[in-house]
């Protein structure tokens, strides 16, 4: 929701809406993200994220441009690292991630948002910061000058907006909770899709954290099997030099199957017992066919992925792997709760309730930076007077 009001035009309006700061954070939880423009520049760091503001103020990462070519809210804003993208346009400048460093002069600045469930500065500030950004929301929306103050409601799941006219007397807190009220049946399920999203989202951390603490000792023990077998290939290939036909193919041809780590196959075992024959003769100490037969014996065993630092690494993979397709459960799971929720319909049958209603022509104001269908509910316009004269 984004409130475009002047104080010139609804004092009492712009007033209650910042006075009720905290009841609207709480009324509206992670279902509908309330935007307010703010009075003083963020500075916030990525060492030092909830510092700013107030205890309760919490960084919003990844804030983009309207525009963007992805169009998403993921949840709330105070419990998720990303942020709001609105429309299909490409902005006229690259998308730059929030990395809580002042500005470049040089180049297009950062965006970066935080969200705060008590009301950071002073009322008038607040309410100076949100009149000067009217006129730029009213271009981004379309929204005529007539229309003005009214609350913007952008349906991201949808992509769609509704804007609803507000009078002096209207309360943005009552608004939200008549909307709130038409969607309250499908919030407990999110919060419970939003618990195994976060609840999967760390242990995706842990299997990260793991697998690369696992990547190295499996690294070690891949190369030193590959070091073993790169000992006997040579030793064989040296004592090839020393045999006869066909006794030197022999050996010259387990050198070559060495290098594979495949299990030995069953057509392959008469040649193998020939060689170990040889080596046995041939050999005066044994050690090269112990040496062979242990190799072998590891290759059949499915070394060196068998090794318990593979093998650990591997069931680590596998469980990361899991760990993604429970993200993407949830993600999917969340998607369909909200189309489920109808933020649109409950906007429209909330202000209904007020006695508004969707213009048929609303009088938009083009060009507009969101191309999305944009409905208006306003009140309806009084009825055609008839200045003729009845007959008898």
């Amino acid at each position: 929701m984004f409130l475009l009001a002047r104080s010139a035009d609804a004092p009492d309006l712009q007033r209650g809406f910042f006075q009720h700061w905290s009841d609207i954070d709480d009324l509206t939880g992670r279902c509908i993200a309330v935007f307010s423009p703010s009075p003083r520049k963020l500075q916030l760091s990525a060492e030092h994220p909830r510092l700013f503001y107030s205890p309760e103020t919490i960084w919003v990462r990844g804030m983009a441009e309207a525009g963007g070519a992805r169009s998403r809210l993921y949840l709330s804003s105070r419990e998720s690292s990303a942020a709001v993208r609105m429309g299909r346009r490409q902005p006229g400048r690259a998308t730059w991630q929030a990395t809580g460093t002042e500005p470049s002069t040089t180049g297009p600045p950062r965006l970066v948002a935080a969200a705060a469930a008590v009301r950071p500065h002073d009322l008038e500030e607040h309410q100076r910061a949100l009149t000067l950004t009217v006129s730029a929301m009213q271009r981004f929306f379309g929204i005529p000058g007539s229309l003005v103050p009214c609350a913007v409601f952008v349906d991201l799941e949808q992509r769609s907006a509704s804007a609803v006219a507000l009078k002096d007397a209207t309360s943005v807190y009552d608004l939200l909770k008549r909307i709130t009220t038409r969607i309250e049946h499908v919030l407990p399920r999110i919060d419970e899709a939003e618990a195994e999203r976060v609840a999967a989202l760390e242990a995706r951390h842990r299997d990260r954290d793991l697998v690369g603490r696992l990547r190295s000792p499996a690294g070690n023990a891949r190369a030193h099997w590959t070091a073993h077998k790169r000992r006997l290939i040579d030793d064989l290939q040296a004592f090839s030099a020393r045999l006869a036909p066909p006794e030197a193919d022999l050996c010259s041809w387990m050198a070559r199957r060495l290098e594979r780590d495949a299990p030995v196959a069953d057509d392959e075992w008469t040649s193998v017992r020939s060689l170990l024959h040889v080596l046995a003769a041939t050999e005066p100490h044994g050690r090269l066919p112990r040496r062979l037969r242990r190799t072998l014996a590891g290759m059949n065993s499915g070394r060196p992925e068998q090794d318990e630092a593979p093998r650990r690494l591997a069931v680590a993979r596998a469980e990361a792997e899991a760990t993604e397709r429970r993200i993407g459960r949830a993600k999917a799971r969340l998607d369909a709760l909200g189309r489920e929720l109808g933020l649109d319909a409950a906007v429209v049958g909330a202000a209904e309730d007020l006695g508004l209603v969707v213009l048929q022509e609303p009088r938009l104001h083009y060009p507009r930076g969101l191309d999305w269908p944009l409905k208006v509910l306003d009140e309806p316009a009084p009825p055609a007077l008839n200045h003729g004269y009845e007959r008898a």
